[in-house]
């Protein structure tokens, strides 16, 4: 090895050891930049390949080191990891929160709510069964009867409200996701603009983690550094172009889904593409609140609970209206009946008929349709009008049939008669509700109804949990790789520092051999 090349070599090792330092320093300047992915030098051996193959050949050809290139610590798998483990985590979140509004909700379908106003209906029944005659006890009776239409009517409304919000954000995360495929088009135009720094590429690769929380999506980074973003297999974003947004149709009137997605191209519009895309959505916040609306067979959601308190409802009006028009056939024998004024300032009975049916029954629809819900099913005004029309008595003919064979009118007179109002306390032990195939009372329908609801939400709140820990192992794994560590730093400083005075002592020693040898001349 010559002076000169020992002279060259040892300079080259300075100013790439310089270098080196300045990417520690710039690693170090960047410690609590959010997304920053730290940077490391890589060096390769300087051989000037001459053809001779001596020793001395070989000797003549080394040349030092030289910066072979800047990489950063990103890592893909890691990556991964975190893009995968985020969308699950948002997915189950999002379904716990949901879950958790339906059990608040079904919370008062229990003991403490619907269930307690059915219990004081039944007790205003047996003192309507005691004291058939007493205008406040009627009055008493028809204020339960109301308190449990209310009730129905709350849980509804409610149920509706929450469907209504969940749509709303349905809308929300479709305007988010677009936003966000813009935003990585966008930045992967800046990547290459910016000459393919590792911030720019960091950037790119934090919008792909915020989309992976609302949806799964798939990447693929090209040869050119961009990344290609896949929702439900389709390439939504290619390169700096998005190729196309998302778009939700909800409509609850569907007779098939809630909700179904399309990929509009952004190029052409008329262009869409809607087959299957609602099922391969999927994931994340925006796939749980699309699974909650269209409904899972793993749980319940607002339409499965609305349906079963719609039958609840029904079956609980149409068991009452049935006791309270009992017998109102022309020729029946056994009929309900209710009080009137004879006009001579005398309380009777009359039969429920057919052409009183719907002044006498007890329950009617406050929207005018003829099927009873848990919306719109409330007590017939003309009942609150007028409380006598409570059918509390049940007359069986045979008990006033003469020998001849005469019916004798004093069972019009029987105002003590309170058979109906038994018959209305009985309802409550008697199994009137179908809950998926099994015949139960009203009161163990709606228990076993809150019961199933807490149970789900329950088991999402867990696995919630779940993916949660899951998401904060995978980030933290990603952020000890990519993230700058100040112990990992002052180390390669000191080493670069040490090389570069190693480097300047040679440097500065053959320079000494140069001035002996320039003396000696």
């Amino acid at each position: 090895m010559s002076l000169n090349q020992g002279l060259y070599i040892s300079y080259g090792s300075m100013k790439n050891n310089q270098y080196a330092l300045s990417v520690v320093a710039h690693n170090i300047a960047n410690i609590n930049t959010e997304g920053y992915v730290k940077q490391r030098v890589n060096f390769e051996e300087s051989v000037l390949y001459n053809g001779d193959t001596t020793v001395l050949g070989t000797i003549r050809s080394l040349n030092g080191s030289t910066l072979a290139s800047i990489s950063d610590y990103l890592d893909e798998g890691a990556l991964r990891n975190v893009i995968d483990s985020s969308s699950d985590a948002a997915y189950y979140n999002t379904l716990n929160d949901a879950l958790s509004g339906l059990d608040e909700i079904a919370d008062a379908l229990g003991d403490n709510g619907l269930n307690a106003l059915l219990n004081d209906f039944y007790a205003a029944a047996a003192n309507l069964e005691q004291f058939p005659t007493d205008i406040s006890i009627r009055q008493q009776y028809i204020a339960a009867a109301e308190n449990v239409c209310e009730k129905f009517n709350d849980i509804s409304s409610k149920l509706n409200t929450s469907r209504e919000e969940m749509a709303s954000n349905v809308n929300s995360s479709v305007d988010t996701i677009n936003s966000l495929l813009s935003k990585i088009a966008e930045a992967n135009e800046a990547y290459i603009k910016t000459g393919k720094g590792t911030s720019a590429q960091s950037a790119i690769y934090s919008l792909v983690e915020e989309l992976s929380q609302y949806a799964d999506v798939t990447t693929q980074t090209n040869s050119n550094g961009m990344v290609s973003v896949y929702l439900g297999g389709i390439e939504v974003v290619q390169g700096a172009e998005q190729q196309y947004t998302l778009e939700a149709n909800i409509d609850f009137n569907s007779p098939d889904k809630n909700v179904e997605l399309a990929l509009r191209s952004t190029e052409n519009e008329d262009y869409v593409i809607d087959k299957g895309i609602t099922e391969k959505v999927t994931g994340g916040s925006f796939g749980a609140q699309v699974e909650f609306l269209n409904g899972s067979e793993s749980y319940y959601n607002y339409d499965d609970v609305e349906e079963l308190i719609n039958s609840a409802a029904n079956d609980f009006a149409t068991a009452l209206n049935e006791i309270q028009t009992y017998g109102s056939e022309d020729d029946a024998d056994v009929f309900a009946a209710y009080l009137k004024s004879d006009g001579n300032g005398n309380t009777v009975l009359e039969k429920v008929s057919a052409d009183m049916y719907d002044e006498l029954v007890m329950f009617n629809t406050s929207d005018g349709t003829t099927t009873i819900t848990a919306g719109n099913i409330r007590v017939n005004q003309s009942i609150i009008d007028n409380p006598n029309y409570v059918a509390a008595a049940r007359i069986d003919l045979a008990d006033y049939t003469n020998e001849d064979g005469t019916i004798s009118d004093d069972w019009k007179n029987a105002v003590g008669n309170s058979n109906n109002a038994n018959e209305i306390m009985d309802l409550q032990n008697q199994k009137i509700c179908d809950y998926k195939g099994t015949d139960c009372t009203l009161s163990n329908f709606l228990n076993t109804l809150a019961g199933k609801v807490g149970q789900d939400a329950n088991d999402a709140e867990s696995q919630a949990d779940l993916y949660q820990d899951i998401k904060d192992e995978a980030k933290t794994n990603y952020l000890n790789l990519i993230g700058v560590n100040l112990d990992e730093e002052l180390s390669d400083m000191l080493r670069y520092q040490r090389a570069y005075e190693a480097s300047a002592r040679l440097f500065s020693t053959i320079n000494g051999l140069y001035d002996t040898i320039l003396g000696m001349v």
